[in-house]
This record gives structure tokens, C-alpha cells and sequence, in this order.
């Protein structure tokens, strides 16, 4: 009885803590990547490790990057943690349009690995490649009474605060737009034109940053990152990338802009 006395407390303290899944609801004490999901819920997360497309980061053939003609793009490629399947729709929609927060803090800890994959990929051909900055797609004030804030911003914030890059607010959106879900490729594509503009303190913040760099990085191109929830066609984050490609001329520097979306579809 004295030995189980001791040992008893030593056991709970050495033992791995039961905790709820988050997605499924089920008691579990063992461990994955990321907290607060069981293994099984793990295993069912479709990550994006390797992109068919260079471009979007299409896990599968991508008609869309390869089409003759359409539009200019403004951004260098997008990477997604992601594939948007039926289990992926039901963790976004509980973050947002449900407003579980808990969900939050489970999608920045899935972009915070595709951006840890993201900067291991391009520093295979440039050793020096790191972002300068990292901002959000915008939602109109309209969608944020709705919802109460805005998703986008909140896992930039996140991801920003893991990877030790300043967050910055770079872009407002003009006008309010429909949802996008709603519509075809063509229709986001129309919808999001001079949808977006940059900031009016977008010069002060950049000029910020740009002071602090590193002399080694002097020359190199101002990198920004915009984070979303989710990449469809592209023309939300292009329609973006477009309103800080402008700004190169300003700044008198050459730009670049990356995506990171939490999922793909």
C-alpha cells in the first residue's frame, strides 16, 4: 500500500496526459505532430508534401496554370498545407462559419509545416530566400459583422508569430463581393477586379522592414507572403498580389509576393 502511494502519483506525472480530440470527440493519450487530435484524425488530414503543380501548388493536374492565354499573375506560386476534401470542408467550416476558435490555433499549426515545407523548397535554389513580411486577404465589413472576424487575418497573425516574421495589414478591400463559392472561374475572375486596394500607411510599413533587413539582403527582392483559408481559382490572392506588385515602382525595389493557403481544392 505505501509503495502504491508513491508510485501511483509518479505514474499520473510520467504518464501521457488524456486529452479530447478536437475533430472526433474521442479520449485519447497519444501523441501526433500536432496537438490536440488523435491519431486517427492525423492520418486523415490530406497534406499537400508534394505539389503537382510548381505554380498553385495543385496536388493534381492543373488546367488552370497550364491554359494558354487568361490573365497576368502578379504572384510567384502558391503552396497549400491541404487538399480540400469533405473532412478538411468540416474543420473550416467549424472555424469559420461556426466560429470555433479552438479550430484556430489546429489550421496555424498545419501552415506554420507548409511554410517550414515552403522555405525548404526554395532555399534548395537560393539559400539566402526568406520572407520579409507576411499579410492576409482582407474581408469586406460586411462579412466581418457577420462573422466577427476575419479568418484570414487571424491565421497570418499565427503563422507570423511562428516563423518570427513581422505581420502587417497591407491591403484594404474596396468593396464588398459575393461569396465566392457560389460562382464559376470566370465570375471570380470579373468579381475580383479593383476589389482590393494597398493601405494608405503600406509605404511607412514597408520602408519599416526594409531598414531592418540584413545588409547581406540589401539588393535582394522585398518578399511578401498574403495568407487565405483556402485557394480556388486564384483570383482573390491575384487580385492581391496585383495591389503590392504596383507598389515596386514606389519602393524603388523589385518585389515579390508568395501565397500560403490552408487548403487547396
Amino acid at each position: 500500500m505505501i509503495w502504491k502511494s508513491i508510485l501511483d502519483p509518479l505514474h499520473r506525472l510520467l504518464a501521457p496526459p488524456v486529452v479530447t480530440c478536437l475533430t472526433c470527440g474521442r479520449m485519447t493519450n497519444r501523441s501526433t505532430q500536432i496537438n490536440g487530435i488523435c491519431r486517427e484524425c492525423y492520418t486523415e488530414i490530406p497534406w499537400i508534401r508534394h505539389p503537382r503543380c510548381s505554380t498553385c501548388g495543385r496536388h493534381i493536374g492543373c488546367p488552370d496554370c497550364t491554359r494558354g492565354g487568361g490573365h497576368e499573375r502578379f504572384f510567384i506560386c502558391n503552396r497549400s498545407a491541404v487538399a480540400y476534401n469533405p473532412v478538411m470542408r468540416e474543420w473550416l467550416g467549424q472555424y469559420k462559419y461556426r466560429g470555433n476558435e479552438r479550430y484556430s490555433e489546429l489550421l496555424i499549426m498545419m501552415l506554420g509545416q507548409a511554410y517550414a515545407g515552403m522555405k525548404k523548397e526554395h532555399r534548395h535554389t537560393d539559400s539566402q530566400w526568406t520572407i520579409d513580411v507576411i499579410t492576409c486577404v482582407p474581408v469586406s465589413t460586411i462579412r466581418l459583422q457577420e462573422r466577427g472576424f476575419n479568418q484570414a487575418e487571424i491565421l497570418a497573425i499565427g503563422v507570423a508569430d511562428i516563423s518570427r516574421i513581422p505581420f502587417k495589414r497591407l491591403i484594404i478591400r474596396e468593396r464588398h463581393t459575393d461569396k465566392q463559392s457560389l460562382k464559376n472561374r470566370s465570375d471570380r475572375i470579373r468579381d475580383m477586379m479593383n476589389t482590393f486596394e494597398r493601405d494608405p500607411e503600406i509605404i511607412g510599413s514597408i520602408q519599416n522592414i526594409l531598414e531592418s533587413r540584413h545588409r547581406s539582403r540589401v539588393n535582394s527582392p522585398l518578399r511578401i507572403l498574403v495568407i487565405d483559408d483556402i485557394y480556388t481559382t486564384g483570383s482573390t490572392i491575384n487580385a492581391c498580389a496585383r495591389v503590392l506588385w504596383e507598389m515596386s515602382e514606389v519602393i524603388g525595389i523589385p518585389l515579390e509576393v508568395y501565397s500560403l493557403t490552408w487548403a487547396r481544392s
